[in-house]
């Protein structure tokens, strides 16, 4: 229980963060809103794991050394590395929105990867429950999505070739929930996310210069300065709560309620009028909760 009420506050504090990533977007690229997430996370991450916790050095190096680097590493390449270009390429022919509500089916594949490869039961009730997860978050995404198709004038602008990358992408978001799960289980979240974020700071700045041709650091102390907050809920919160989730309750479970950030921020867009109650919207933010309520049983 307390493992899936982790992965759901994981979703609780990217809804959060994104809002704030979002704007920071504008200005710069994602892989510099990244770079900056990982170099706020990881003295925070290895602070808490030497000093506040406490644990044995020799014990997680052994621990690491055992296979869980591994799959921490392909953890951060499926996510921050594969999954995230190929988003932001899919991005190019369907829009955020009919590119987030494709990847958004990979709690599916994850409930799969735990069925056949850690023998994690799917109960009818853990099925209905990841179907109205995934069901209410692609409702709530596509709602007032009208993003016209321009003409191809790259490969990347094919419809066909943004659907391809979208499915792509909920392929590596999948293989990140499963490599969380396989590196984490057994470790202290605290050495698997200062891993993790140590990863991320050497693949943030090669996908930068594979994007943009160039790497340009984080984002100024200026813009971040204000929002410092946020990171530090999100980078080290919310990672350390996915990390610990989807460790700590079965990956079905756990992939399915850390996915559920878009669910989460409509009421709070509604509360603070930053867009207009939709019943179609709320129908989807309704089944999602069904779906949540259905997997903490």
């Amino acid at each position: 229980m307390i493992g899936a009420l982790a992965a759901l506050a994981s979703s609780f504090t990217w809804s959060a963060g994104s809002a704030v990533y979002a704007r920071l977007s504008r200005e710069y690229a994602p892989s510099q809103v990244s770079f900056t997430r990982a170099l706020v996370a990881l003295p925070l991450f290895l602070f808490a794991a030497l000093v506040i916790e406490g644990v044995d050095v020799r014990q997680s190096l052994a621990q690491l050394a055992s296979g869980k680097a591994f799959w921490l590493v392909m953890s951060m390449i499926a996510s921050y590395g594969l999954g995230d270009v190929a988003f932001l390429w899919s991005t190019r022919s369907l829009g955020i929105p009919g590119a987030l509500a494709i990847s958004s089916s990979y709690p599916l594949w994850s409930a799969v990867a735990g069925y056949v490869f850690q023998g994690e039961a799917l109960s009818p009730i853990r099925i209905a429950g990841i179907f109205c997860t995934v069901t209410g978050t692609i409702l709530v995404v596509l709602v007032g999505y009208h993003h016209r198709h321009k003409n191809a004038k790259h490969w990347l602008d094919r419809f066909e070739v943004g659907l391809g990358l979208g499915f792509l992408t909920s392929l590596f978001w999948a293989l990140n929930t499963f490599s969380v799960a396989r590196g984490g289980q057994g470790l202290s979240p605290n050495v698997a996310n200062t891993v993790r974020m140590f990863v991320a700071l050497l693949l943030c700045p090669i996908i930068g210069y594979f994007i943009l041709g160039k790497w340009r650091g984080g984002i100024s102390w200026k813009r971040f300065k204000p929002l410092g907050w946020i990171f530090v809920l999100e980078a080290y919160g919310g990672s350390f709560f996915f990390m610990y989730g989807l460790s700590h309750a079965p990956l079905a479970v756990a992939s399915a309620l850390s996915s559920l950030a878009p669910v989460i921020s409509v009421p709070a867009a509604w509360a603070g009028k930053h867009e207009p109650v939709s019943w179609v919207k709320a129908l989807g933010v309704c089944i999602a909760v069904v779906g949540a309520v259905l997997l903490v049983q």
